[in-house]
């Protein structure tokens, strides 16, 4: 008998390609398992948002110009709808479960320990794919980030929580560069030494092996990873939240597009110099608070 794989786990900065043909690489990656299948179905999850309407329909338009020919709209507002038995068998013969941007509190704490969620980590273990953009990339990791300064050095007020758990031993911040969130994904990696920080420009995703053990950059922007293990002082346990955080020796890396990261060694692998190209490695073709 064949053994099932879990699917894909696909984590984009936000903000990805939605227009032209030869620039929306991410979500052709996010729709490539409905693609492939006969009858191939992608949920559009839209938890996160407080606008889900205008979100749904930009996302009909996206995938459906990728070819995508079955797509449901799955709007959870509260608990309540999480536990209704019709939600549930929406995500029935789901191929793709795409988490949409906006506020990643609202998809744990509207779906966390429901029957929905719970048939989603299912479909994933028997081969969905997996993806979430801007608040939808925040949630994947076991404890999220959701809040804190944003361009301007890190103070000690970082607000934090749970996260799905899909993604393990990291934090994970969307929309990085352009928001200017280095400073507080430090500060959480200054909090939690244990997790990695990924810090993940817009138009920019990490595809995730199936063992959980490499990632890969995808897209037009960069990856930041931030390793606390080596850090040697910071200023956390001082009692005055109002001053900059100090951290030193902590280890960052920058990883462009084909690079890939080994999460269980922690380190970059380095491209042979036959697969390495101009744009940095082997070559691979909402509001987050």
């Amino acid at each position: 008998m064949t053994q099932r794989r879990r699917g894909e786990l696909l984590v984009i900065g936000g903000s990805e390609k939605k227009d032209s043909d030869e620039e929306r690489a991410i979500l052709r990656q996010a729709a490539r398992k409905a693609l492939e299948e006969e009858g191939g179905r992608i949920v559009v999850l839209t938890v996160a948002s407080m606008e889900p309407e205008p979100l749904a329909e930009i996302y009909q338009k996206a995938f459906g110009r990728l070819g995508v020919r079955q797509m449901e709209v799955l709007d959870i507002r509260n608990r309540e709808q999480a536990y209704e038995p019709a939600n549930v068998e929406k995500l029935a013969g789901a191929s793709v479960l795409f988490f949409t941007g906006g506020d990643q509190l609202r998809i744990t704490s509207q779906m966390g320990g429901s029957p929905l969620l719970e048939r989603i980590f299912a479909l994933h273990e028997e081969g969905a794919a997996i993806v979430g953009t801007s608040a939808g990339a925040a949630a994947m990791s076991e404890t999220m980030l959701i809040g804190g300064p944003t361009n301007r050095s890190c103070l000690k007020t970082l607000a934090m929580a749970p996260g799905l758990g899909l993604l393990k031993g990291v934090i994970v911040d969307s929309h990085f560069t352009e928001r200017g969130r280095f400073a507080r994904l430090m500060g959480a990696v200054a909090q939690n030494p244990h997790n990695l920080g990924i810090g993940i420009d817009e138009d920019t995703a990490l595809l995730v092996s199936e063992n959980d053990e490499e990632l890969t950059v995808l897209g037009s922007g960069a990856v930041y990873v931030i390793d606390g293990r080596g850090i040697r002082f910071t200023s956390l346990s001082e009692r005055h939240p109002e001053r900059i955080l100090t951290v030193h020796d902590a280890r960052v890396h920058v990883l462009g597009r084909g690079d890939r990261y080994n999460l269980k060694e922690r380190r970059p692998i380095v491209p042979s110099p036959e697969k390495s190209d101009a744009g940095g490695g082997s070559a691979l073709q909402e509001r987050s608070e």
